[in-house]
């Protein structure tokens, strides 16, 4: 098992203690320079600087001075790792519960689930909740896709495994920045899950939150977090969707394979949140195009042919690349950046 956590700020290591006693290996992504020491015999520390040593001109795939920066974590994780192994990753400003370890290792395994099923193509994480306020959708939820949603429903039960799992939160709930000026609480300490664990169907999208994931080796290449902080006109970004538009593909491609994607516990106490103004302004070119970006990713599902994810994730590039020109200019100007970046990842999961 291999926790995955960046970092510009310090690790504290009784935060993670659960998983540092079950025998878990931890690669820290320092983004930074070099700021972060830890002294343990558990724990790897990479900054900038192992980046250029190791991936040359290659680093330009990773992304930095955000929580996309978690990407060379998977890579270190890819090159030492077995198959089928465990991989974790978390943010620093999370608590792992006395169990979290025990029950990553329960949710990946075979056993009967409840089936998210409801009406539209987006599944709204925060329907697995009990006793949370209405009309509270997570990060990247579609505007579009909210004027006519309902709650969606959990009565079909399947007997599977699944490759990856989207571990929830207790207290700060990830929402749009936007949303917390003028929608519903999102605070809730004690938040209790309807359901251990439920299964995405086929065909549905989901916010993947970067921060509480945990997946199979063999998914690295599609659990690629975008190239965030780029900026596409003077003084606009797009930022703070790179777990968002790269969970938009990872649940594209898991489709594509016939693979399962599970959204429950084990649970995560998130601690902080950012200052509502920046992240207002990093997000809001991501709110306009995000649309476009999943037409755009729609279109392209059926010319991926399933297989090992490193080539999907190579097919998806080549297709994005030709799709480019008929773009709107905001997402034109992000590809110019974020193409580069997915060819250079692909290119160094194959050396």
């Amino acid at each position: 098992m291999i926790v995955v956590v960046p970092s510009s700020r310090s690790i504290t290591l009784e935060y993670v203690e659960p998983l540092i006693a079950s025998g878990a290996r931890f690669i820290i992504v320092d983004d930074s320079e070099g700021s972060i020491v830890i002294d343990h015999p558990q724990f790897e520390v990479y900054n900038w600087n192992d980046q250029r040593r190791m991936l040359g001109d290659l680093q330009r795939a990773i992304p930095r001075r955000n929580g996309a920066c978690r990407d060379f974590g998977f890579y270190v994780a890819w090159k030492n790792s077995e198959p089928g192994e465990i991989i974790i990753t978390l943010d620093d400003d999370e608590i792992a519960g006395k169990s979290f370890a025990a029950d990553v290792e329960r949710t990946l395994e075979n056993r009967t689930r409840r089936v998210a099923s409801g009406a539209g193509k987006h599944f709204n994480i925060f329907d697995c909740y009990q006793n949370v306020e209405k009309n509270l959708y997570p990060r990247g939820f579609p505007y579009s896709a909210r004027t006519e949603h309902a709650p969606w429903g959990f009565e079909q039960q399947v007997s599977c495994d699944v490759a990856f799992n989207l571990g929830l939160w207790t207290n700060i709930f990830d929402i749009n920045a936007i949303d917390k000026l003028q929608g519903p609480r999102y605070t809730y300490p004690d938040a209790e899950l309807r359901h251990p664990s439920v299964l995405v169907p086929h065909g549905a999208m989901v916010s993947v939150c970067a921060g509480n994931m945990q997946f199979r080796r063999e998914l690295i290449p599609a659990v690629y977090q975008l190239l965030m902080h780029v900026e596409v006109m003077p003084g606009w970004v797009i930022d703070r969707y790179g777990d968002i538009w790269g969970g938009f593909i990872l649940k594209t491609l898991m489709d594509r394979k016939g693979d399962r994607m599970a959204v429950g516990a084990p649970m995560i106490h998130h601690l902080k949140e950012g200052s509502f103004q920046r992240n207002i302004w990093q997000e809001h070119l991501c709110h306009l195009v995000n649309d476009e970006f999943l037409a755009l990713l729609d279109r392209a599902r059926d010319e991926v042919a399933p297989g090992d994810y490193r080539v999907m994730m190579e097919q998806l590039a080549e297709i994005f690349a030709r799709e480019r020109e008929g773009c709107s200019a905001i997402l034109r100007r992000y590809f110019d950046h974020l193409l580069p970046a997915m060819k250079a990842w692909v290119k160094a999961l194959s050396l």
